[in-house]
């Protein structure tokens, strides 16, 4: 078995690809593989994975769990990585997100999410209120990590299923919260992803916070998370 695999969902994004995999490319902790999981895009993405990963699928439900699962499925690696497409990864990222692991009880870890151009506000909500947020959630039983930064042991992920492939929203928040019946969840500060502010800035504030806190209600209370969330791009 290899140590750590990272798997990317991708749809249509021939504008942000390559950034993200040279970035997992130079991580001071290399990756065993780097799996992109297409969901049938008609630009350049599959082209561009060839190029930077290892090795890249398809799959057509066009679900971004769907997406994850399909890379897990041909995952070999020790540790399962999840990022995303629109996301840049400083070079001490995965080293930073799987040293918890080093601990035999630790089942899942998640990492800090930073607006990529963000303005003063921003950042500081994202630097310094957001982990709160996340720290609360742990504590609370409700593990809240972005699936553009998270990382799960592969027997773990196995045992509990994987991701629910009809979830349109809120599948790694499913994920993490079943892995706990398997060990702790650790977030993670020091690894930082760098996330699109697309949808943010496509959306507004109102709507973006308005969708993510109602998501997150919906889900923590009756399991029944958003099912609308159209691709921007």
């Amino acid at each position: 078995m290899t140590r750590a695999s990272v798997i990317v969902p991708t749809f249509n994004e021939e504008r942000s690809l390559e950034r993200c995999l040279s970035s997992l490319r130079n991580q001071s902790f290399q990756p065993d593989q780097i799996i992109v999981a297409d969901g049938g895009s008609q630009d350049a993405t599959r082209d561009i994975g060839r190029t930077w990963a290892d090795q890249v699928i398809v799959e057509r439900k066009r679900t971004i769990a769907a997406g994850r699962q399909a890379g897990a499925d041909v995952a070999t690696g020790r540790w399962l990585v999840f990022a995303d497409a629109d996301s840049y990864y400083p070079q001490d990222w995965l080293l930073d997100l799987l040293r918890p692991f080093a601990a035999p009880d630790v089942a899942c870890t998640h990492g800090k999410v930073m607006l990529d151009d963000a303005n003063g506000v921003e950042h500081f909500l994202a630097d310094r209120v957001a982990p709160k947020f996340f720290r609360t959630a742990l504590e609370l039983g409700y593990p809240s990590g972005a699936g553009s930064n998270l990382a799960i042991r592969s027997d773990v992920f196995k045992k509990i299923g994987g991701f629910d492939t009809d979830l349109v929203t809120a599948e790694d928040v499913d994920l993490q919260r079943r892995a706990l019946s398997y060990g702790r969840n650790v977030y993670v500060e020091d690894a930082v992803a760098f996330i699109s502010a697309r949808r943010l800035r496509s959306w507004g504030y109102p709507k973006f916070v308005g969708f993510h806190v109602q998501n997150w209600v919906q889900y923590a209370l009756v399991r029944k998370p958003m099912r609308q969330y159209e691709a921007i791009r």
